[in-house]
């Protein structure tokens, strides 16, 4: 990602249950809102990106369901943190 191979080296991954085909939930964008809140209390982040970012063609998570505005909205992020 952005020219740096091995990226779960020096990422925090996380997961929503969900698809490529179904829109995530109110709770869902709540509860990550909340824990990126207490991950940005504690360390220092530079970018917040999914998975089809960090491994174009090889990933499609969180997918064109995810609410990117939404999610920056709900965690109170700049978007210049965001892939939007």
């Amino acid at each position: 990602f952005a020219g740096r191979a091995r990226c779960n080296d020096f990422a925090i991954g996380v997961e929503l249950e969900g698809s490529d085909t179904t829109p995530f939930e109110p709770a869902q964008y709540a509860a990550l809102a909340t824990l990126t809140d207490a991950i940005r209390a504690r360390h220092p982040i530079e970018a917040i990106v999914g998975h089809e970012h960090i491994a174009p063609g090889r990933k499609t998570d969180p997918g064109p369901y995810f609410d990117w505005a939404a999610y920056a909205h709900a965690a109170r992020l700049p978007t210049s943190l965001l892939p939007i």
